[in-house]
């Protein structure tokens, strides 16, 4: 893991000076794949033109098996020239001697004969995914960054873009065998894969691909699928089909997802001017990834649990899939045809394609909901980008150097880039960033842009220099934190923002949307504005008020990514705010500060008194049948993680804190919490829409845990009523999880027959463990135990790992007992050799060891010592990096 450090040392296997000018214009590749037992064996006819004299080339080869390497004439060519080469293993580098000097614009070839061997549990290159019954196995691939390489020996560089010529063979019992492109109907006439020759157990298909294409993202796959068809029709006439290609007597789950990427694919084209150019869309499930899904220029693979909508979907999984479909799709215009130079610019790739992404979300969902989601993910306690900033490690967007390129793909890409590219918008207004964009995927369109050249042409447009505000969010770590002090006095209102960018930092460029507000809840005319913030202080005035203002309304929507706080805002204006800030976000933000103080209160005085004005706004809220389901689900949600991110790592004391807090709205409210739950019913899925009561089954899950914090034979009563009357996997998930928190003695046998019934069910099973995991009684460690002993847990099965070991490392009143921080570092150990990115994800949990109070630190401290020494360097680079990392080493 790339260690990055506030004092400055660096150690990085991979810098950018590393990515030098390519010697050769990769051109065509001609591919033969013939899947043959536990091995692929792999024939490449690369096309390439010299940029400069070459007498040897170095292909990028891990873990291959070479078998020959030939000049040719051109991939007919049946009688090419051995060449000389060494395989450097230990550099991943396959050397090649060319049989003269090439010079500089002269095209030549070279082909090469290779093996790989398909993993259970490396989910990289070409690998093994879960195999139907009665079916050959199935296998697939995944590149990004560096599949391509286990494949078959290329230059594994987003630079070498070219197109390619495929070909694969396999068992004739596969229904599909699929690779980028379109197909070839002079191979392939009858538009399917023909018997080859001489062996009617063995079948071929060929796809031509003709848009230059990176090497990462190449796909192949040799499976057993049912295929859900459809198609687009563009306002331009041309049809697009697409495919759905999903687990046999699957096909019934698709089909609301396959209307999510009917709209996907419209919406683009109306809101990003993007036109798919090939004749075939294919969504693909896999059963294993590490990643929520993959963008192979045209076949997309989803993984299975988020690509399906079944009875054990539950409501966070169908926001996925609205949000990773279209996400996905977009990347054929942002990553397929303009691409990233280099992984040091895999921000834009991701940061842009999510922003589109939360464009359609909002056009999908109530955007404030939307809004308020995405900054959860900002404040995500684990894998967030604050979180991971905080501890002080990691937080680059442009990465100074990495160790491997899964370091790249986490909270700080996809969610503080997005946040990054939002503020743009802001700061250069919607008209110049429409013209910015439009103008860089015209400049770059079947080439490879950096970081640089993307803010050159919003410079262009804009007329704006972007330096400061490039440099600051790209190329360092830390985030602003803002505060605002205001005052009015003769028809005068001020606001002095006061921004703290760290020690001797330069201040961050931000854009802070406000408005004043009126007594009635109305925006004061004139007033509403984005102000840019460029300086360490700065003060905004409105002249000519006639009367004061009820309050100002900063940092709308979250306008700025870091931290933002009214200085001299007293409880009564935030009182105030909540009821009236015409910006729902506000509204909600203004109840979590309020919440904050008195969470804050009792975390330095667990023996005050909660106030009665709190209370008393909260009955409030719980009793306004005006109010949206879902926002009035986050004002009455009591979080764990405070506002104020100076306790954010008290984490036993929060959780006494949370309990304190609900328990106080109980004894006051309890009947009218059951009043509320009972009233919104069982919100059924009706199957006309994935969306359909989303927002009520988050609210009445909120209600449940308000209610279920008295651990009473009512509440138990009344959380097993809920699970046997549940229609969506939300609520029987919320019933069980609180069941399981619970002291019902029937706890245990209820989860076993749950268990029974789950299991055979990928994303059931993945629920129930989920269940296991979030428990909070003293068998919990016993029970996660027994679970990953159980015949039918597979640890290869990365989607049933993150549900087991993940939720745990979330779950803040167990694991940071002494059993649960041993559970972690042993799973952690144990997670290392199987699957590092989960075992990486897991370790996060001790990434602020250095900001834990005395006790409990000296606890992680020995834990991370154990991890170093159990998972050397050699072993697993990096796990063994992160954790010396946190360590200080």
């Amino acid at each position: 893991m790339a260690i990055e450090e506030k004092t400055g040392a660096r150690q990085f296997k991979y810098q950018r000076e590393d990515f030098g000018d390519l010697p050769v214009r990769l051109e065509h590749l001609t591919i033969y794949l013939n899947f043959k037992n536990d091995a692929v064996e792999a024939r490449n006819c690369l096309r390439m033109t010299a940029v400069k004299a070459v007498d040897e080339i170095r292909l990028d080869a891990r873990d291959l098996e070479i078998g020959k390497v030939e000049w040719c004439t051109g991939p007919e060519d049946a009688h090419g020239s051995p060449l000389a080469f060494e395989y450097e293993r230990d550099k991943n580098s396959l050397v090649i001697r060319l049989p003269r000097r090439i010079g500089a614009g002269e095209r030549f070839f070279v082909r090469t004969e290779s093996r790989c061997f398909p993993s259970d549990n490396l989910l990289e290159g070409i690998y093994k995914d879960t195999t139907p019954p009665e079916a050959p196995q199935q296998y697939i691939s995944q590149c990004q960054q560096w599949g391509f390489q286990r494949i078959m020996p290329i230059f594994d560089d987003c630079r070498a873009k070219c197109t390619m010529t495929t070909t694969i063979e396999a068992d004739a019992a596969y229904t599909h065998l699929i690779s980028n492109g379109n197909l070839s109907l002079k191979h392939n006439p009858e538009g399917k894969p023909v018997r080859k020759p001489n062996d009617a157990s063995r079948q071929m298909i060929t796809y031509e691909n003709p848009v230059p294409m990176a090497p990462y993202l190449f796909f192949v796959g040799a499976g057993t699928w049912d295929t859900l068809a459809d198609e687009v029709v563009y306002p331009s006439g041309r049809k697009v089909r697409l495919e759905y290609l999903v687990p046999p007597g699957s096909v019934e789950y698709a089909r609301m997802p396959m209307e999510i990427l009917k709209e996907s694919v419209l919406w683009v084209g109306r809101t990003q001017n993007y036109e798919y150019p090939f004749d075939t869309y294919r969504t693909i499930c896999m059963t294993k990834s590490n990643f929520g899904g993959m963008e192979n220029l045209g076949n997309t693979t989803i993984v299975t649990d988020a690509a399906l909508i079944t009875e054990h979907t539950l409501d966070t999984l169908i926001l996925y899939a609205h949000a990773v479909i279209v996400h996905e799709f977009e990347h054929n215009q942002c990553g397929s045809d303009t691409t990233m130079e280099t992984p040091f610019d895999v921000w834009l790739n991701e940061a842009y394609t999510v922003d589109v992404e939360r464009q359609f979300m909002a056009d999908n969902f109530d955007p404030s909901f939307v809004r308020l989601n995405q900054v959860e993910s900002i404040r995500a306690p684990l894998l967030g980008p604050l979180t991971i900033e905080d501890a002080g490690h990691y937080g680059r967007i442009v990465r100074e150097g990495f160790n491997d390129p899964e370091e790249l793909i986490d909270g700080v890409t996809y969610v503080k880039a997005a946040e990054v590219i939002r503020m743009l918008r802001l700061i250069v207004g919607k008209d110049a960033f429409q013209k910015g964009k439009a103008l860089y995927f015209d400049r770059y369109r079947s080439g490879n842009a950096n970081t640089d050249q993307f803010f050159a042409c919003f410079e262009e447009v804009s007329g704006m220099d972007l330096g400061q505000f490039k440099s600051e969010w790209l190329f360092r770590i830390g985030y602003p934190k803002v505060s605002a002090t205001t005052s009015y006095e003769g028809g005068r209102y001020r606001i002095k923002f006061t921004q703290d960018a760290g020690e001797g930092k330069r201040p961050f460029v931000l854009p802070i949307c406000l408005a004043l507000v009126d007594g009635e809840g109305r925006d004061i005319a004139g007033t509403e504005k984005v102000f840019t913030l460029k300086e360490k202080e700065a003060k905004v005035i409105f002249e000519g008020l006639s009367s004061p203002p009820a309050f100002a309304s900063m940092n709308r929507d979250s306008s700025f990514y870091g931290t933002f706080t009214h200085a001299n805002a007293e409880p009564s204006t935030l009182i105030m705010q909540t009821r009236l800030d015409p910006n729902a976000y506000n509204r909600v933000d203004a109840m979590r500060k309020l919440t904050d103080i008195e969470r804050v209160r009792l975390l330095n005085d667990p023996n005050s008194k909660i106030s009665e004005e709190w209370l008393d706004l909260f009955g409030e809220l719980l009793a306004d049948d005006r109010l949206p389901a879902s926002l009035k689900a986050y004002f009455l949600r009591i979080d764990e993680q405070p506002i104020d991110r100076a306790y954010t790592t008290w984490y036993t004391e929060l959780v006494v804190a949370r309990e304190r807090l609900m328990s106080a709205v109980n004894a006051r409210y309890g009947k009218e919490l059951v009043s509320a739950f009972r009233n919104l019913g069982a919100v059924a899925y009706k199957g006309k829409s994935p969306k359909d009561g989303i927002e009520e089954r988050m609210l009445r899950n909120v209600l449940l845990e308000l209610i279920a914090v008295d651990d009473s034979p009512a509440s138990h009563s009344l959380i097993l009523d809920y699970f046997n009357a549940a229609t969506t996997a939300s609520e029987r998930v919320a019933a069980l999880t609180s069941l399981n928190r619970s002291s019902d003695p029937s706890r245990r046998a209820v989860l076993e027959e749950v268990y029974k019934d789950w299991h055979i069910y990928l994303s059931g099973y993945a629920n129930y463990l989920r269940v296991v995991s979030s428990g909070t009684r003293e068998d919990v460690f016993e029970m996660i135990e027994g679970e990953r002993n159980r015949e039918t847990f597979d640890i290869n099965q990365p989607t049933w790992c993150r549900a087991l070991f993940l939720t745990m490392a979330t779950n803040n009143k167990m694991v940071w007992t002494d059993k649960g921080i041993n559970w972690a570092a042993d799973t952690v150990i144990r997670l290392a050799p199987i699957n590092a990115t989960t075992a990486s994800r897991l370790l996060n949990t001790f990434q602020h060891v250095r900001s834990l109070k005395p006790g409990l630190r000296e606890k992680v401290s020995a834990a991370l010592e154990r991890i170093v020494e159990s998972v050397s360097e050699e072993a697993c680079a990096s796990i063994h990096g992160q954790a010396s990392a946190y360590l200080g080493k």
